[in-house]
């Protein structure tokens, strides 16, 4: 739980927060809500299978997406010479795009 709080303040480093937030729990949380979404749908529970693959896909999409953008606005102030900023800029902008897509399916 204290991870997710430095994620959401972005006080994770950038590579993790895409890396490990973005993409890896991503997938899995993704993964496993449309998963959770289909079985509860063909067995016409609509309402649960609503709240299973939305009201948990998207609130973790909206934090990880607001960790990676606030991850690498500190690296603005901060520099890093690990992590240029065009590479913090295409890991802000694939996640944005991912988040999106990953909520509206």
């Amino acid at each position: 739980m204290r991870e997710l709080l430095h994620l959401h303040k972005g006080t994770v480093p950038l590579e993790r927060a895409f890396w490990t937030w973005a993409i890896t729990g991503g997938l899995i949380v993704n993964l496993t809500t449309t998963l959770g979404f289909l079985l509860l749908a063909s067995q016409d529970l609509l309402i649960a299978a609503a709240i299973v693959g939305y009201g948990i896909s998207l609130p973790y999409n909206l934090l990880v997406t607001i960790g990676v953008v606030r991850a690498a606005a500190r690296l603005e102030t901060t520099p890093n010479p690990e992590t240029p900023v065009s590479k913090a800029r295409l890991y802000v902008a694939v996640t944005v795009l991912g988040a999106l897509i990953l909520s509206l399916t």
